[in-house]
């Protein structure tokens, strides 16, 4: 069943969506800040760091202290509503769009608790995983594309034996989390196709080291200094699974 992306039909779901979005950004702040001071997994409200009260729509401050929150987590609500969007306009077949975006709220999620404490928490990364399993086999079984769901499995195992294989080689360069990590988005990116898997892996290399390059150049960081590696490699996922086709039909057309 594939998603009509045309006239009013887009643009109604790209509204549902973009709420589905914002009300997934909240969730992602709830818990990103939960795993970052320390306290127990809160998946829906957003609560003040100072005083515990709810905040507010935009989140930055709470309803009744107005207490400041910080400004991160406008960033969190934008990128996760576009991201919510894009997926939902690349992806063509409805079936297998709920597991798609279930991909990419982790994979936000994800990459703020990466960047806060330089950690793939596994009490994330296994609902994470679990669930993505089973919303894609859902999806794929009704969506009649046994193949495409193989192939996912066969592709995030790769991705994760290579990742194994770049971690031991590198002695601590790469932790285990991402190593993890490689998996839950290889299956997605490989769902796809495995052109999209290699996008994936060079892309998230490649803005790895441009990124760390600057840094450097900046005097932000030096050399010795650890960088995390799991948002770039959720990042490229992403990209490869928005853009992927596009760019796959440009290189090779």
């Amino acid at each position: 069943m594939a998603v009509d992306v045309s006239g009013p039909t887009l643009a109604a779901v790209s509204v549902l969506v973009a709420v589905l979005g914002y009300l997934a950004s909240r969730s992602i702040v709830a818990e990103a800040n939960a795993h970052r001071l320390g306290r127990q997994d809160n998946w829906w409200n957003p609560d003040c760091e100072v005083c515990d009260d709810s905040l507010t729509i935009g989140m930055l401050r709470c309803r009744y202290a107005s207490h400041v929150q910080r400004a991160a987590n406008v960033w969190i609500i934008i990128a996760t509503m576009a991201t919510f969007v894009l997926v939902t306009i690349s992806i063509d077949s409805l079936w297998v769009l709920p597991a798609y975006l279930w991909f990419a709220y982790f994979s936000i999620l994800l990459t703020v608790t990466d960047v806060d404490t330089k950690l793939i928490p596994n009490r994330i990364l296994l609902p994470a995983t679990i669930g993505g399993l089973v919303l894609l086999a859902l999806g794929a079984l009704a969506d009649g594309s046994p193949s495409a769901l193989l192939r996912g499995l066969l592709a995030g195992a790769a991705y994760f034996i290579v990742m194994l294989i770049l971690g031991l080689i590198a002695r601590g360069a790469l932790g285990f989390g991402d190593v993890k990590l490689a998996f839950f988005l290889g299956l997605y990116v490989g769902y796809i196709g495995w052109g999209h898997l290699v996008l994936a892996g060079l892309g998230s290399f490649i803005l790895g080291g441009v990124v760390a390059l600057i840094l450097v150049l900046t005097r932000r960081a030096s050399r010795k200094d650890a960088i995390p590696f799991g948002p770039f490699m959720t990042i490229a996922a992403i990209a490869s699974v928005v853009a992927g086709n596009a760019f796959l039909d440009w290189y090779l057309g």
